[in-house]
């Protein structure tokens, strides 16, 4: 997923027009990345913990969201990640 949205990035980079159709893309890619970072706290808030894999990938998304101008609710999400364990809580105890 990282891939794919640093590739977007890098597309944009080289297209920096103010058509429309360059602001309708750089929209979408923005809105993905949100997306994507809502998939990855979706499933650690079912698990009740973040795998730092998870967690890394997650933080590379909000860096590319963050410079697409996306705004507090990655911030949010990336934080609440953050804070969660990076492993399950010992249940046999």
């Amino acid at each position: 997923i990282t891939v794919i949205v640093q590739h977007l990035l890098d597309w944009l980079e080289e297209r920096r027009e103010e058509t429309p159709e360059g602001k309708a893309c750089h929209c979408i890619i923005r809105h993905s990345a949100l997306s994507m970072l809502k998939t990855v706290h979706r499933g650690a808030i079912a698990r009740g913990w973040v795998p730092l894999d998870d967690l890394e990938e997650a933080q590379e998304i909000y860096d590319s969201y963050h410079t697409l101008g996306g705004n507090g609710a990655g911030t949010r999400i990336i934080h609440e990640l953050q804070t969660m364990d990076n492993y399950p809580s010992n249940q046999s105890e």
